[in-house]
């Protein structure tokens, strides 16, 4: 099971993903009347992007020290 998952982030496409990922916060931020709608879309966005970036660099890691 946990392959499987690693296999997957290994394979995603991080800017469809973000921009998925923003398109949601947008609509749900503006939906529920957020003063500040753009500034917490983007950092709502930009935490997703630390963390899709950080698990990349992880599995990318382990591919290379033969660890799955």
């Amino acid at each position: 099971m946990m392959s499987g998952i690693l296999a997957f982030v290994e394979r995603m496409n991080l800017l469809l993903w973000l921009a998925v990922i923003f398109l949601f916060h947008l609509i749900l931020y503006l939906t529920l009347g957020t003063d500040d709608w753009l500034v917490a879309t983007v950092m709502a966005t930009g935490t997703y992007a630390l963390v899709f970036v950080l698990l990349k660099a992880f599995v990318r890691n382990n591919k290379k020290r033969g660890v799955r």
